[in-house]
């Protein structure tokens, strides 16, 4: 069995952000709460509305809740699963 470090994880997560984008389809590992109850669904896909970085190791992406129709930031090393979108997004 692989063990892994701090270090080793936030490489990873990095990864996985840059490797999403804007448009892609992400699944969550685990059903996501906050204080007032679940936001997010283990086996339902989210579509990524926006993306932040803000430090190696805490940058988000941003899905809406099918549950409360609100903004979620979810880390990286949430998602289980992603797919590319069909179309990619541009901007003009």
């Amino acid at each position: 069995m692989a063990t892994y470090g701090i270090s080793d994880l936030l490489v990873e997560s990095d990864f996985i952000w840059r490797e999403i984008a804007v448009g892609d389809h992400v699944m969550v590992e685990a059903d996501l709460y906050d204080s007032d109850g679940l936001m997010l669904k283990y086996g339902t896909s989210y579509l990524v509305l926006a993306k932040l970085r803000k430090e190696p190791g805490s940058s988000t992406l941003i899905v809406e809740s099918d549950v409360t129709g609100e903004l979620v930031n979810v880390h990286p090393a949430l998602i289980c699963s992603y797919e590319n979108a069909h179309i990619p997004i541009s901007y003009s």
